[in-house]
């Protein structure tokens, strides 16, 4: 894989409509590599698909007083550990003066909204690196730094072939979605 793109795959635990019906798990995760079995054969040879990143997220977690799901084994991945592989990849390339994108694909309820944002405490890697973002600025600044820094960000949706700006509420409710321009020296927006 590309030092610039990263590619990873969480497998996050069942939800209750899963769980009711008995869903049987036919992934498993093993370092760098992630196997899947047909679940109508599950005897039968699986298939590996590599990525620079296999998190496990199924099971092996324990919740914590205030709600954080913490590791109970080595192998599963939390909150925090998604954001030191690719958010801390991202703040360090931002500081560098590069642009950055972060880029969730998967089918709804497969766990997106969770990895990218979060819930309670348990903080996705967005909020996680606008946090970080936001101190390191504080702490230049403290350590007499003039420069003045600016930031930008945006959060679209695509669902349906409509696009939708997460972080602005007037575009979500445009019928068709908001329209995509090309400019030959701006690009897209």
């Amino acid at each position: 894989m590309s030092e610039n793109v990263k590619v990873a795959v969480r497998v996050r635990p069942f939800n209750s409509r899963e769980k009711e019906r008995n869903a049987v798990l036919c992934i498993k995760m093993s370092g760098y590599s992630t196997y899947i079995s047909n679940p109508e054969e599950l005897n039968s040879e699986p298939r590996q698909f590599a990525f620079d990143y296999s998190y496990w997220s199924h099971d092996g977690f324990e919740e914590q007083p205030n709600g954080y799901l913490s590791p109970a084994n080595p192998n599963y991945a939390d909150q925090k550990a998604v954001f030191s592989n690719l958010g801390e990849g991202l703040l360090s390339n931002a500081w560098k003066g590069y642009n950055c994108s972060l880029f969730a694909y998967g089918q709804t309820g497969s766990g997106k909204s969770y990895s990218m944002v979060g819930f309670g405490i348990n903080l996705g890697i967005v909020p996680v690196t606008c946090e970080r973002l936001f101190e390191d600025i504080s702490k230049k600044k403290s350590e007499g730094s003039s420069t003045e820094y600016q930031v930008k960000l945006s959060m679209m949706e695509i669902y349906n072939e409509q696009v939708r700006d997460l972080l602005n509420a007037s575009t979500l409710t445009i019928k068709g979605g908001m329209k995509v321009r090309q400019d030959p020296k701006q690009g897209f927006y």
